[in-house]
């Protein structure tokens, strides 16, 4: 029997290589929202921090400095391939208080009260059961541990996803189908109800949920690099699991055209929405 999220390692799997390549431009969308889930933490050096979903490992090698000298932080992620190129920069970067392991936050043991802190960035909205992978989380961090993440907001409040989106249907007429609003995907946990519900099943307290919105902002030469990033997340993303090769270029072409046509003064701006959540184990 498949493990719950057996779909989600093969298609993070399958991803790694073009999204290794975008992780600049991923950053550029993604990172702010990071640090400001990263400083609820409020760490101190000595800790020991848990890093879920953490991908290429730049946010788990940010973690293990704030925690230096004496400290660390483990990087877990369900893509191997992920973790190889993790290790590699922690290497580069002689980031020694940083280690990473192949595992799945729903269903693998992290080690009873073993963290101080869990932190994600956009890594915890694609369980299969969230309730039991936050509980697991919160089995592996000590009486009084923090929680931070930062998830995506509504699809409408991210123009660097809608936009996208919007030149899908002039290409095939309607958006593809597209996750639930409870399923795995990158808007699970767009909710903050939801998300409120969630953590306190999981057995989490004083749980907070603050919308954070950041735009995004390109030079003009930079666009091609927001097509290729509108095409590893949300509609685009879907759109193009299945099409053939001449749909697929009409759609690229189609996302290219909506992009440009918002590009004022040689720079393109775009709206990004996060959640950043707080809670305590």
């Amino acid at each position: 029997m498949d493990a719950p999220n057996e779909e989600q390692t093969q298609f993070w799997q399958e991803l790694a290589p073009g999204w290794l390549a975008s992780v600049v431009h991923t950053e550029l969308v993604s990172g702010p929202f990071g640090v400001v889930a990263m400083e609820g933490l409020h760490l101190v050096p000595g800790q020991r921090v848990l890093d879920v979903g953490c991908g290429d490992g730049s946010t788990t090698l940010e973690l293990a400095r704030r925690v230096a000298p004496d400290g660390d932080a483990v990087g877990i992620d369900i893509a191997p391939a992920m973790l190889d190129a993790a290790r590699r920069s922690a290497e580069v970067q002689r980031v020694d208080n940083a280690s990473f392991v192949v595992a799945d936050a729903q269903t693998e043991s992290l080690g009873e009260s073993r963290f101080d802190a869990a932190f994600s960035r956009f890594g915890v909205m694609f369980f299969a059961d969230p309730v039991a992978a936050f509980a697991n989380i919160r089995a592996g961090l000590r009486s009084g541990g923090v929680l931070a993440f930062a998830c995506w907001d509504d699809l409408f409040a991210n123009e660097w996803m809608f936009l996208p989106g919007s030149a899908v249907v002039q290409v095939t007429g309607s958006l593809p189908p597209m996750p639930g609003p409870e399923a795995p995907g990158p808007f699970s946990l767009a909710d903050p109800d939801r998300v409120t519900a969630v953590l306190r099943d999981a057995g989490f307290s004083n749980v907070t949920v603050t919308a954070h919105t950041q735009p995004v902002e390109v030079p003009e030469v930079e666009v091609e690099s927001i097509v290729s990033l509108s095409s590893r997340v949300g509609p685009v993303r879907e759109a193009l699991r299945n099409a053939d090769a001449d749909t697929s270029a009409r759609i690229t072409d189609a996302v290219r055209a909506a992009l440009m046509a918002r590009v004022e003064h040689g720079h393109l701006t775009m709206s990004a929405a996060a959640l950043i959540v707080r809670a305590e184990s």
